[in-house]
């Protein structure tokens, strides 16, 4: 079953496969120069910075045997980032370049893959997915060490299928070594690339595409070989699935879309993606989240366009070739666990991600590259052989400064969450943690907007209204932050934090009632927190209830004995209450804790005048 030719120039490359790869690698490098300048951003403290499975004693074993040892079951991956913790330790630039090679890795194993199957265009394929900037958030992201390294041991497998499958290429063909060398190096790739990222799961859909496209109907080893493989993505789908639910929190409300609307979402992912790969322009770390509703007729057209570019493409396969349907298909078979379907975290803030479509846009890019190299040729006795040349290095070029301006995106995370916020003002995630970051600088002001800026656009995020809460608090700003508190433990009650800056604030403003309340319910959250304990004691006490008062700072202090404070409130409180022996006791402790307590020691002496002027009886 033909394919197609490949171009003289295609011929010529294969012939040089050594050049062509370092060409793929210096074009990379070049274009990604300013993610090797990069810092470390977004989740990339759970993989590297702050794993502890990269620095513990037996790091490496938890990696593979405990699941819960790293962010998501992807051994390999964080393998990789163990290596390379104790051969450059935390200086982001090895873990950059690594990625980069990995991405030139994918480009140059593309090529191949097209080589394999006699794919027009190959090479400029290869060099479109070296240079696109929609591949960028893979490549200059080290979190997405996963996709790179992924995406590489998938083309690798996908290179080692062919050479399983088209080994006799016509049925009278003979067999000229076994084959089950390729088939088994195929199906441990594969298996690698599960242990990267188990998106990897399609390929053998996408391996049996390929096998029917090229040959016609699979052999029995063959029919055996993907089955395995698809058990064994299987497996790794589901696990990967129970994860994102128990361990990295994708389910709630942001989850909850029925049937019908997953798959209209699915429907009009891809439309999204192709867009981007057509015109890459408002790339965005984080993409408005669109509302989906089966009841909006404007809902379907993405189901409805996807279902019949696949069905016109497979009834006009005879006239214009089979090529054409097998990319999309494949695209669609590669983006199966990104179309919404399964619950992935990430699509909690956006349907779709750049990241999503790293692997399953070399489908849609090699369509192109041999649609162009099939145009050039019809071409040739028409126009000037260098013009086809010179057109596609524009492209290239175009291609290539676009990542380059995209990767100065990921220089540090600060950058990151502008550059999104710039792109996209209603990506609330972007708000809400660039708030974090001007909070810990100490950039109050500037913090509080982008705080009321994630509630304006996400007003039952809880975290962003605690922290709000918290911030005016120690602003000095009480009366706006009671009711932002107040919300806070509405919406979560565990909030401990909120809580006892939410009682102490009822406190100062004389509501002790309330403050007791909440004093009372953050100690059920931790009834050790000594301060909590003092907290609600200074409550009680102002609000009368003498004994109950003495009993918290007791309680308190057997927690915290070093308390000075403490000390003297309950000294203070004793002496009051007639309890003066005791009350001069704590006020002693008081004064020996701390010998400049002023107060401290006028109470004392207070408390000592009144224990010599009382007649003994």
């Amino acid at each position: 079953m033909a394919t197609g030719v490949s171009t003289r120039a295609g011929s010529r490359a294969a012939r040089s496969p050594a050049r062509v790869a370092a060409l793929l690698l210096a074009v990379a490098l070049v274009a990604y120069l300013p993610a090797l300048r990069a810092g470390f951003v977004w989740d990339d403290d759970y993989h590297v910075t702050r794993n502890a499975a990269l620095v513990d004693a037996g790091g490496l074993a938890r990696i593979w045997l405990d699941p819960s040892a790293t962010p998501q079951y992807y051994p390999l991956t964080h393998t990789t980032f163990w290596i390379e913790h104790r051969l450059w330790g935390l200086a982001p630039l090895g873990y950059h370049l690594v990625n980069i090679v990995l991405h030139a890795g994918c480009a140059i194993l593309l090529w191949r893959v097209l080589l394999a199957l006699e794919a027009p265009g190959a090479l400029l394929a290869a060099a479109v997915f070296a240079l696109h900037p929609v591949h960028v958030e893979s490549v200059a992201w080290i979190t997405e060490r996963k996709n790179v390294l992924s995406g590489a041991l998938a083309l690798g497998a996908i290179l080692a299928w062919l050479r399983f499958s088209l080994v006799a290429r016509e049925p009278g063909e003979r067999i000229r070594h076994h084959p089950w060398r390729a088939g088994a190096l195929s199906a441990l790739l594969y298996v690698l690339a599960l242990l990267s990222k188990s998106v990897t799961a399609t390929l053998p859909g996408i391996a049996g595409l390929l096998t029917i496209w090229r040959r016609g109907r699979p052999r029995r080893r063959e029919v055996v070989l993907l089955s395995a493989m698809l058990l064994a993505g299987a497996a790794a789908g589901l696990t990967t699935v129970s994860l994102e639910r128990q361990q990295i929190g994708a389910e709630g409300p942001e989850w909850s879309l029925g049937p019908l609307e997953r798959l209209l979402v699915a429907g009009r992912v891809p439309w999204f993606y192709l867009s981007k790969l057509a015109w890459p322009a408002g790339l965005s770390f984080v993409y408005p989240r669109w509302t989906v509703s089966a009841r909006a007729p404007v809902a379907w057209l993405g189901l409805l366009a996807t279902t019949a570019i696949l069905a016109g493409l497979f009834v006009a396969r005879k006239r214009i070739g089979a090529g054409p349907w097998v990319a999309f298909a494949a695209f669609l078979v590669a983006l199966f666990p990104a179309l919404g379907f399964f619950n992935v975290y990430p699509m909690r803030y956006s349907w779709v991600a750049d990241h999503f479509q790293y692997l399953a846009s070399a489908a849609p890019i090699a369509l192109f590259a041999a649609s162009a190299a099939r145009a050039a040729a019809r071409a040739r006795a028409h126009v000037p052989p260098w013009l086809p040349r010179a057109v596609a290095a524009v492209l290239l070029l175009a291609l290539g400064a676009a990542t380059w301006s995209r990767a100065h995106a990921f220089r540090d995370e600060e950058t990151l969450w502008r550059d999104t916020l710039a792109r996209n003002p209603s990506a609330w995630m972007a708000h809400n943690n660039l708030a974090g970051m001007l909070q810990a600088r100490g950039e109050t002001e500037e913090a509080i907007a982008h705080l009321r800026e994630t509630l304006r656009l996400k007003p039952d995020h809880a975290g962003a209204r605690e922290n709000l809460g918290l911030l005016l608090a120690r602003s000095g700003r009480a009366s706006e932050a009671i009711p932002e508190l107040i919300e806070a433990v509405r919406q979560r009650p565990d909030a401990a934090a909120a809580r006892a800056a939410l009682a102490g604030l009822l406190a100062a403003a004389g509501r002790l009632g309330d403050a007791i309340a909440e004093y009372e319910a953050a100690l059920k959250l931790d009834a050790r927190d000594p301060d909590l304990l003092f907290g609600l004691a200074n409550a009680l006490a102002r609000d009368g209830h003498v004994g109950e008062a003495a009993n918290r700072y007791a309680e308190g202090l057997r927690i915290r004995p070093q308390d000075a404070d403490a000390h003297y409130d309950l000294g203070t409180l004793l002496a009051r209450g007639g309890r003066l022996s005791e009350g001069i006791a704590e006020l002693e402790e008081a004064v020996r804790l701390r010998p400049g307590m002023t107060e401290a020691r006028r109470n004392l002496e207070i408390a000592r005048r009144l224990v010599a002027a009382t007649p003994r009886p």
